[in-house]
């Protein structure tokens, strides 16, 4: 009878060491909302406080373009002259217009408006990059989950193994070595549990707070497969690189705005005068045109520093290209490099540890093999299939890694 058992108890650790499947663990995650991954990115889209804020940004910058393009205010004034001893007075009331033939007021919002284009590009390099955090986060949350489930599934049938040790122990038919040994082994694997557990429930908060709502934890339905390989090239499309080439259009329109400061600021002014003197007055007009020379300020260091700024602008175009071609080549040639030892791995050691476990159970269930290389073959198979969800998730945030650098959905 007890053969029978031992080869029952066998296949059951084989299953539950290289199978994980659903367990306690995950039937008490079932009270909270389970996403998967489109749903959460779709949530984090229309929820993240983040996506208000950058609403907010580009509102503010689109706001700039109607306040450059603005056309300056008329002036009115009044002036009295009077002269002490003297029984005559004068009064003036003068409306001003400021006249601009120099074209400033369009340059200044041509500048406005490149600005708000590179700030709407900053924008969605940000919005880029808070989708490829949630789903890294997203992606976090899955592993954590398969590393629980193959936990708890290794521990269900490492706890029927043992409550066998000892029954037999009880009844005396053997020492309690057996059983000692496998209590030991299952607290080690408590120990285990108990980490994986602390990174779901962190990673379940984490995914809660991309939605705003930081104290509720969801649960990542998604599975954990390898990513398919992809084909060698695609030019990297990166936002950042729009918004520096609209600073250098921004930097253009404004040295061309400062080399036309040396026009003058022009107002026309029109007004009523009226003049007493004794027991007559009189009412008449008075025209003019004044403004500001340009003798201080003649636009010279604006126009530098619109330069200086273009020039910057420039730099940072060929800077961004060139370091985006390179995070793209490398992250490709990890992301091809990664599949394939994860495939590999799958082929030889997940495979040959399958093989093992098996003639291990075979044997022990003979009584050819003594308990502790069974728990030496039961750990080494955990281990191999910890390491297979391992090269699984390094491969899927390596194809993260990629996007990134691409800065678009490949």
């Amino acid at each position: 009878m007890l053969p029978r058992f031992r080869a029952v108890t066998g296949l059951a650790v084989a299953f539950a060491t290289l199978c994980p499947a659903i367990t306690r663990a995950d039937e008490g995650a079932a009270v909270m909302a389970t996403l998967d991954e489109a749903t959460f990115i779709e949530r984090v889209t229309e929820r993240s406080p983040r996506r208000v804020a950058f609403d907010s940004r580009r509102r503010a910058a689109s706001a700039q373009i109607g306040v450059a393009g603005l056309l300056p205010n008329p002036t009115l004034s009044f002036e009295r002259e009077s002269v002490p001893g003297l029984d005559q007075t004068n009064n003036y009331v003068r409306l001003g217009w400021s006249l601009d033939f120099s074209g400033r007021r369009g340059l200044a919002r041509s500048a406005a408006r490149s600005a708000a284009d590179a700030e709407r590009f900053e924008v969605d390099r940000d919005a880029w990059s808070l989708e490829l955090d949630a789903r890294l986060a997203y992606l976090e949350a899955v592993y954590a989950r398969h590393q629980l489930s193959r936990i708890e599934t290794a521990r269900a049938a490492l706890v029927q193994l043992l409550d066998v040790l000892r029954s037999r122990a009880n009844h005396g038919d053997t020492s309690s070595y057996d059983a000692d040994r496998a209590a030991l082994e299952l607290d080690l694997l408590d120990d285990e549990r108990a980490t994986a557990r602390r990174v779901l429930e962190t990673a379940r908060l984490v995914l809660g707070a991309f939605l705003g709502e930081p104290t509720t934890p969801y649960d990542a339905s998604g599975p954990l497969s390898l990513p398919a390989p992809r084909a060698a090239g695609g030019e990297p499309r990166r936002p950042d690189l729009d918004a520096a080439r609209a600073r250098v259009k921004q930097a253009q329109h404004e040295l061309r705005l400062a080399r036309r400061r040396w026009v003058p600021e022009l107002e026309l002014l029109a007004g009523v005068m009226v003049s007493t003197s004794g027991s007559t007055a009189g009412v008449g007009y008075n025209v003019g045109i004044g403004g500001a020379l340009p003798v201080f300020d003649r636009g010279g260091a604006a126009a530098s520093r619109a330069r200086a700024d273009a020039k910057r602008w420039q730099t940072e175009i060929a800077v961004i290209a060139t370091d985006a071609r390179g995070e793209a080549a490398q992250a490709a040639r990890d992301l091809a490099l990664r599949i394939e030892q994860a495939d590999a791995y799958a082929r030889g050691p997940a495979t040959r540890a399958t093989d093992l476990l098996r003639r291990a159970t075979s044997a022990f269930r003979e009584g050819d093999r003594p308990i502790l290389e069974l728990l030496d073959v039961q750990r080494t198979a955990r281990q191999v299939a910890s390491r297979t969800l391992d090269l699984i998730y390094e491969a899927r945030r390596a194809e993260l890694a990629l996007r990134r650098a691409l800065g678009r959905t490949p």
